[in-house]
């Protein structure tokens, strides 16, 4: 890439990182791909103990590629950008989420997309994007109810974590925030790959 290309590039990325926080993301971080970890032990946790959306979300294992095919595609990406949207809490227990603790879920669900159909328009056409915890754009997925085809294909996504990615390690390697357990707070991180 020569230093014009990679000026203009730099410039798109930070065009996309500028909308996303006009758009509300709470923090937003252009990174080298080498940031984001994979580990599968992430994935196990989709089992044990057993997630409520395992085999039960068309955005979750078993339905999404498995983490060693993930890992040989990540490899073909050069930069990521992290999006986070964080949110007070007011009355949400940690134990028991509620609406509260979805609803910047949905916001950052929204960012990725925007940011992986803004990258998309710039060139980069493999530009793609992953969520924070399981697709929630369905009340209940199909995949539950008879295994028919995604209602939305084009804005439903997997998370990180049903890809392997440790959302934490990822976020600490990159310079961003996250805390577990959710006390007062919470922290939804998503990720569009360049």
């Amino acid at each position: 890439m020569s230093g014009d290309q990679h000026r203009q590039t730099r410039k798109v990325l930070t065009e996309i990182l500028t909308t996303l926080t006009e758009e509300g993301a709470s923090a937003v971080k252009l990174v080298d791909i080498t940031h984001i970890v994979v580990d599968e032990r992430v994935r196990l946790k989709c089992q044990i103990p057993l997630c409520d959306s395992f085999n039960k979300n068309l955005m979750c294992p078993p339905y999404v590629p498995t983490v060693e095919a993930f890992r040989v595609a990540l490899a073909l990406f050069s930069k990521a950008i992290l999006i986070q949207v964080s949110a007070p809490l007011q009355g949400a227990s940690a134990n028991f989420p509620s609406a509260e603790v979805f609803a910047p879920a949905r916001k950052l669900h929204e960012l990725v997309n925007l940011s992986e159909k803004k990258a998309f328009e710039k060139g980069f056409r493999f530009a793609t994007g992953l969520i924070g915890g399981c697709c929630r754009l369905c009340e209940e997925c199909v995949a539950a109810q008879s295994g028919r085809s995604c209602l939305f294909p084009f804005k439903a996504r997997p998370s990180m974590e049903a890809m392997g990615i440790d959302v934490i390690a990822t976020t600490e390697k990159s310079g961003l925030t996250i805390s577990f357990p959710i006390v007062d707070r919470v922290t939804w991180t998503g990720v569009v790959f360049i």
